[in-house]
This record gives structure tokens, C-alpha cells and sequence, in this order.
């Protein structure tokens, strides 16, 4: 079984974004043992889904007036290959369809040469983070077919890593001889993980993937997407074992349960609002996340490693940067010991 990991959403989006609470998440990750740090990926970021969609930080935490900063993903993996220098840096996820594939595999190639092939390239279909999102639209991008389009762009940025002379011929990119360099300093190339919680997503992992990152799903639901991934690779000639399964989880860890419920309970009424997934209902969240005391998340890591998970991207619920970084301390010596 491969080494169960850990890894940390930094805020690069968020009431508490910003460069220097970025790097100080980044850096005490990187002391406390985590194996890596996470951004994620939206170009177009509004007031509403500020208000609403909540991935970094929690809803106590935003103020009136303050701005929808997203700060780009790879523009800030880049600067933390600088800061940083042995921890895995990961994108989950870049919005793919949205993204020119022969730009993002230059600008990822280099990223990879960068940070010394450190990197994990997460792509997704860049689902709509509330009702009033409309990223494809100012990019001009159709929803519709955004899944085929994701295909093809992954296999058109894996002929740049690849290939000293660059073709590729689909529906929605081709391009001819295009010497792109330089390439990445990861053979082949860095590991794509690939995001998204329905079966299509496990089936894309499976086919183009080198990893699957889903976010909402219980335990019961992530075995049956390894299975359908399992599957689905075999299918394709491919050896499952070699596809790396993780999870993005908002978590809180307390010294109890009480405390743990109350860093977590406002930021998840929050996201209630939010267009991506129904949490009316509190208990779908709890059943799906990673929330609770020292004992309760051992046993919730524990259901998603006996589904599983390999790979665990801790999207942390905290008021301030204090809370941050005890919650990491908490998790760095009760958590990640238990798992060596």
C-alpha cells in the first residue's frame, strides 16, 4: 500500500487571502511533515461566490467591502517553488476548459523545472461554484461539452511535454511542430490528477489520469468510484494500482468534538448558498468531510483509506491564521505520526 499523505489548502482565495498568509501556510506545512500544499484554480471570482463559496479560511472571518481576491494558481505555485523546497505543490484544480492546453503545459512545464519536480497539475471540468458564476461565459467557453473538450486538452498538453515537436489533431485543439521548451524536469511528465465526483470523472482519471481528486463524496461513494476507476482502466489497458486516488476535504480538528463543530458548522451554512452541491442539510457535509476531535478524524481517515484514499488535500475551516496554523500543529502531531 502506498504511503497514506497529507497535504494543505493555502489561502489563495478567501477572506484571509493573501501573499504573506499564503507563504506562512505554505512554509509551516512544509515544517510540520505535510507532504504537500494545495492552490486551486478560478480566473473569474465574484463578490457573491466571495461570499458563499468558501475553500480557504471560514465565513467569520469575511468582511463588508472586502475584495473577491483569487490569487492565480500557478502564478502562485511558481512563487512558492522559491519559498519553499522539498513539499509536493499541487493545483486542484485548473479550470481545463477554460485554459489554452499548449500555454498551460508551457506555463507547467516550467513550473515543474521551477520547483525541481515537485509538481501535481490537477484539471478539472471547472463545474459552476454558485448561480451567479459565469467564468465560461466571460472566457466565451460553452458549458456544454466542457467533458470532451477536458479530454482532449489533456492529451494536447501531454504532446508538449512529450514530444520534441509538438501535433496534436482534435475537435477542439490542433496544432503541428510546435517545439515547445522547456519540457518538464518530471518523466514523463508531472502527474495529472484529475478532479470531479461523478463517474465520468473516475472514468476520466482512469483513461487520461494519473490520479482522481473528487471532492463530496462519503466513503461508500469514493469505493464505488475506485471501483468504476479500477474498471474503467483495466479497460484501457491500464494498471489501476498506478493511479494515485486523493480527496479534497474541508476539515476541522479540535481537542473535542464540540470545539471541532464549532470551527466548522457557520462556514458549512455558508456554502449552503452555494450552487455546486446541496448542503441544506448539515449532516451531508459531516458524512462527507473530515470534522471532528483527534479520535473522530482517525476514524473518518481511516473509512476513507479502507475506500481507497491514498491522498488527503485538507481544505481547513479557520477564522484567522492562528487557528491555521494550531489546527496543522494538532493534525502534524496526533494525525500524521498515526499514519507512517
Amino acid at each position: 500500500m502506498k504511503k497514506i499523505q497529507f497535504g494543505i489548502r493555502v489561502p489563495n482565495s478567501g477572506p484571509l487571502s493573501g501573499v504573506e498568509n499564503i507563504v506562512k501556510a505554505a512554509l509551516a506545512a512544509e515544517e510540520m511533515g505535510f507532504d504537500s500544499v494545495w492552490v486551486h484554480d478560478h480566473v473569474v471570482w465574484s463578490s457573491e461566490m466571495h461570499q458563499h463559496h468558501i475553500s480557504s479560511g471560514a465565513a467569520e472571518a469575511i468582511r463588508e467591502g472586502q475584495e473577491a481576491n483569487f490569487y492565480e494558481a500557478l502564478t502562485t505555485l511558481g512563487y512558492l517553488a522559491a519559498k519553499t523546497k522539498s513539499i509536493t505543490l499541487g493545483v486542484a484544480c485548473l479550470v481545463m476548459p477554460c485554459r489554452n492546453p499548449i500555454y498551460a503545459a508551457k506555463q507547467t512545464a516550467t513550473l515543474d523545472v521551477l520547483c525541481c519536480g515537485r509538481l501535481v497539475v490537477g484539471v478539472g471540468l471547472g463545474s459552476k461554484a454558485t448561480r451567479e458564476s459565469s467564468e465560461f461565459e466571460v472566457f466565451g467557453v460553452p458549458m456544454k461539452m466542457r467533458g470532451a473538450r477536458t479530454d482532449e486538452y489533456i492529451e494536447a498538453m501531454k504532446a508538449v511535454w512529450i514530444q520534441p515537436l509538438a501535433s496534436y489533431e482534435g475537435k477542439y485543439i490542433s496544432f503541428k511542430d510546435a517545439e515547445v521548451y522547456p519540457k518538464p524536469l518530471q518523466k514523463p511528465h508531472p502527474p495529472v490528477w484529475v478532479g470531479g465526483w461523478m463517474d465520468q470523472a473516475a472514468m476520466r482519471a482512469a483513461k487520461y489520469g494519473e490520479g482522481w481528486i473528487p471532492g463530496w463524496l462519503s466513503p461508500k461513494e469514493m469505493k464505488r468510484g475506485c471501483d468504476i476507476l479500477s474498471k474503467t482502466a483495466k479497460e484501457h489497458d491500464r494498471d489501476p494500482s498506478k493511479i494515485t486516488i486523493a480527496v479534497e476535504k474541508l476539515a476541522a480538528i479540535g481537542r473535542t468534538h464540540d470545539e471541532a463543530l464549532r470551527l466548522a458548522l457557520p462556514t458549512i451554512r455558508t456554502s449552503s448558498k452555494s450552487y455546486e452541491r446541496d448542503v441544506d442539510d448539515v449532516q451531508f457535509a459531516l458524512d462527507r468531510h473530515i470534522i471532528g476531535s483527534v479520535d473522530e478524524v482517525r476514524r473518518r481517515i481511516d473509512e476513507f483509506i479502507e475506500a481507497g484514499v491514498q491522498h488527503f488535500e485538507l481544505k481547513i475551516i479557520y477564522p484567522n491564521m492562528e487557528s491555521l496554523l494550531d489546527q496543522m500543529a494538532l493534525w502534524s502531531r496526533e494525525i500524521i505520526p498515526h499514519y507512517e
